[in-house]
């Protein structure tokens, strides 16, 4: 697949993650496309699979790149493993005859935190029906590592890095305004303080290391029991958080052997195909309980294909005419929120309305100034007697006063004054 890459942030898509740092920083560039496992010969797609592939009788699955709760259109742009198909993909290599064996080929910095639980007790016990494995090429941190520990044996290189055991939470606080000036105010109901915690405060700082520690320690209990290790030695052997290379990850335990790829794989395949692994008795025990029951593969596939067709039509909802290219993008990115297409909406049309004033203003500069002229009207010639008369009124305030106002009287008299019907004697006349 092409590599894409998209500007949408990964810490959307969860509120904690089980991922190591450097993958967290730089979780939005663009997913690994080349296998953890490098293979030397060509391996068939298993049918009735999204992701895994078949050789000598094991099915291969890879777990590579940021690890998701579910698939959507961001993991079929982008990759990475998305954990509903994960699951998927495990059932239906248990359930095909060709399968004697499978190869969790992990290359991966870890994922969400929620989901690897749930994950890694599927992989736990599908290990009674059928060897479960995982082979680390690379990288196994983090949730990735919580989800191979549930297989039967961990294979690593020898330069393979393994571990990361921890939980981080990624909080984005606003100091100041973003460049259009405005500042995202949350206000939380009365009966939900705990809603929205506040980092910077020790009472919030608190509230959300409580809910990491407790993710903690739901990890490392899994990884003590499906490694068969203390939880206190698990706390202070396997990293510490950090992570731990091949053969010293075999020495404290968190692998079982160092090898490569081929290797693993054919001694997989020889060992399942002599044991007979894949036997009657195994396949009647697997149709009597399934790992994951088609009922609830029925319903993930249903609750993500629910979800999809709300959030399109919530920003269906939301869309204005002359922004199709704004709700195009909303609908590609799995992110992107009726309401956040709503803002970016809100702010286009203010970008708008700034530039439809600011050519106001332009065109308002460009016309010529003219100032008002306090001079009488010159009189017209030819005026009629009745015009003269309307203009000495407007332009000659004494007449006005003369007149008290009345411009009726004003008027006639002039009229009749021009036109000789009245005469003004002075005294001695």
């Amino acid at each position: 697949m092409k590599k894409i890459q998209m500007k949408n942030e990964l810490q959307a898509l969860a509120k904690h993650w089980a991922i190591e740092p450097t993958a967290m920083q730089g979780v939005n560039a663009t997913f690994r496309e080349v296998q953890a496992g490098l293979s030397l010969f060509a391996q068939k797609p298993l049918a009735n699979t999204f992701t895994t592939t078949i050789r000598d009788g094991v099915a291969v699955i890879p777990v590579h790149g940021v690890i998701t709760p579910r698939s959507d259109l961001f993991t079929f742009l982008m990759g990475g493993t998305a954990l509903d198909i994960l699951a998927r993909d495990i059932q239906a290599a248990l359930d095909n005859d060709e399968v004697h064996a499978i190869l969790l080929d992990v290359d991966s910095p870890g994922g969400v935190a929620v989901g690897p639980s749930e994950m890694a007790d599927i992989i736990h016990r599908a290990n009674d029906w059928k060897p479960v494995w995982a082979y680390v090429g690379r990288n196994c941190c983090s949730a990735a590592y919580w989800i191979a520990s549930a297989a039967g044996k961990i294979v690593a290189h020898k330069t393979a890095l393994l571990g990361s055991i921890g939980v981080v939470s990624s909080i984005s606080v606003q100091e100041k305004p973003d460049a259009d000036g405005y500042k995202q105010i949350e206000i939380v109901s009365t009966n939900a303080k705990n809603k929205r915690p506040d980092p910077r405060t020790p009472e919030g700082e608190a509230t959300i290391r409580s809910e990491l520690d407790a993710l903690e320690s739901e990890f490392i209990q899994s990884v003590a029991k499906y490694r068969n290790k203390d939880i206190e030695y698990v706390k202070t052997e396997f990293g510490q958080g950090g992570v731990l290379m091949g053969d010293k990850a075999v020495q404290v335990g968190m692998a079982d052997s160092i090898s490569d790829y081929e290797t693993t794989l054919k001694t997989l395949s020889n060992q399942t195909n002599q044991k007979g692994e894949n036997s009657m008795d195994a396949k009647a025990k697997q149709a009597e309980q399934p790992v994951i029951s088609k009922e609830k593969i029925a319903a993930l596939r249903a609750e993500g294909a629910k979800a999809e067709r709300k959030r399109l039509l919530d920003l269906d909802a939301v869309a204005v005419a002359g922004h199709e290219d704004l709700l195009a993008k909303a609908k590609a990115d799995p992110t992107m929120t009726a309401e956040k297409l709503a803002l970016e909406i809100v702010k286009a049309e203010k970008a708008k309305g700034g530039e439809f004033l600011n050519g106001l203003k332009k065109a308002a500069n460009s016309i010529p100034q003219v100032k008002p002229s306090t001079k009488p009207v010159a009189k017209r010639s030819g005026a009629t007697p009745r015009e003269r008369a309307e203009n000495e009124w407007a332009t000659n305030p004494a007449v006005r006063e003369e007149f008290d106002g009345d411009k009726a009287a004003f008027i006639a008299y002039s009229v009749a004054k021009e036109k000789g019907q009245i005469k003004i004697q002075t005294k001695g006349e």
